[in-house]
């Protein structure tokens, strides 16, 4: 079981500073949903966290060992990272680009059994398993976010790192998303979700961070966390609360 823990990290990019002083752990079983407005930061302390930027101050501890000290591999074999956006070089098969998720495990090409069937059960787990022979050229923006589900599955890490995994994704994907989250975490796995839809958070997440004003705000177990009025002063609105058949958040349109 891998635990991931931030010790008064500060992240950004160059000079620039977007967070400071987070500082939080989660481990094996926990839904963990990363919320916060639009430029608050999700997005940086996800690729942070994920090793794809150096952390400006503090550390990132990742089963007890600094991510500073591990390999590109060893990273891969602990991190499966689901970005928002990505623009591959060249137009991929969705089955070639869910075979890339096998790369760490692979001492040269990846093209044994054991990797093809570990693709073809992940693009299946995501539901993209029909576009296994189309070119990501071909797919939807909803498509696109599956296969890279589906790449981040097949890479069997036990920690995984989701920014927005249900943008583009109409309903039904949404929730079928959410119910795969919570799946992998009855599994074992260490999973932090960047999301901006706070109700998909409350049905699918078991504890939030909520960041704001260049660091975090509140970390607490959900729903009470979406409770506190941090969450309206993180999000500059003022949320009407529904308590019926679980927790839901509405933005006051008169506030």
């Amino acid at each position: 079981m891998t635990s991931v823990e931030l010790r008064d990290v500060t992240c950004g990019y160059g000079p620039q500073r977007v967070l400071d002083g987070v500082r939080f752990s989660f481990g094996a079983g926990e839904v963990v949903a990363l919320v916060g407005a639009n430029g608050t930061g999700k997005s940086t302390l996800m690729k942070t966290i994920a090793g794809a930027i150096r952390p400006l101050g503090g550390n990132v501890l990742i089963g007890g060992e600094d991510l500073r000290q591990m390999t590109k591999r060893q990273t891969a074999l602990r991190i499966g990272y689901v970005p928002q956006i990505e623009s591959p070089a060249f137009d991929f098969t969705v089955g070639e680009i869910v075979l890339m998720g096998r790369m760490p495990h692979s001492e040269g090409l990846f093209e044994t059994k054991e990797d093809r069937e570990a693709a073809d059960g992940a693009m299946a787990r995501a539901d993209c398993l029909g576009l296994k022979h189309r070119p990501k050229s071909e797919l939807s923006g909803g498509e696109g976010q599956r296969v890279r589900i589906a790449r981040a599955l097949a890479q069997e890490a036990p920690v995984m790192l989701m920014d927005e995994p249900t943008t583009h994704l109409d309903v039904r994907h949404q929730i079928d998303i959410g119910r795969l989250v919570r799946d992998l975490a009855r599994d074992g796995k260490t999973i932090l979700v960047a999301v901006h839809d706070l109700n998909w958070a409350a049905a699918f997440t078991t504890r939030a961070i909520v960041l704001g004003e260049g660091r975090m705000l509140l970390d607490g177990p959900m729903p009470e966390t979406l409770e506190s009025d941090v969450v309206d002063r993180a999000f500059g609105v003022e949320f009407v609360r529904i308590r019926e058949r679980g927790l839901r958040l509405f933005a006051d349109d008169e506030s």
